[in-house]
């Protein structure tokens, strides 16, 4: 995706697709316009490894294929 296309979700929690076939479920805090990049707090992930809790991961708008607004209200650790 492009990163124009993944703005209207910051402070959102939504479900990525990525290009490796991960599936997950994250609260977007920010848009990076310089890096294009977003970087997310992940809620839930169907990768093997567990991404920490305490920790927020970017993630390149060129591995995301699709995002979706969850259906649950938004939700971050760090808020």
């Amino acid at each position: 995706m492009k990163l124009v296309d993944l703005k209207e979700f910051v402070d959102k929690t939504v479900t990525l697709r990525m290009t490796d076939g991960e599936v997950a479920k994250v609260f977007v805090c920010f848009a990076d316009e310089e890096y294009d990049d977003i970087i997310v707090d992940v809620l839930e992930s169907t990768r093997s490894e567990p991404y920490n809790p305490s920790c927020s991961y970017t993630f390149a708008a060129a591995d995301i294929l699709s995002a979706e607004v969850a259906n649950e209200p938004a939700y971050s650790a760090r808020h």
